[in-house]
């Protein structure tokens, strides 16, 4: 093992590890919004969350592919 794979490694899993923290954030947040924006408003911004949870879901999951492809070959 090599000092660069060995902190590539270790990058990789740093990002993976937060990009699944951001995620966990995303999904378990209240929806603090709902109560002052206009039913439109509700609507443009339930539609831009979901959006952004389902792909900072796929980031975090080709992370941990790659992670995981690292560790095991």
């Amino acid at each position: 093992m090599t000092t660069a794979w060995l902190l590539n490694s270790f990058s990789l899993l740093a990002t993976t590890v937060a990009a699944l923290l951001i995620f966990l954030y995303l999904w378990k947040t209240p929806r603090a919004a709902d109560a002052w924006q206009s039913p439109e408003g509700k609507l443009a911004y339930q539609k831009h969350r979901q959006r952004l949870v389902v792909s900072v879901g796929l980031l975090a999951a080709w992370l941990l592919l790659q992670d995981l492809t690292v560790i095991l070959l």
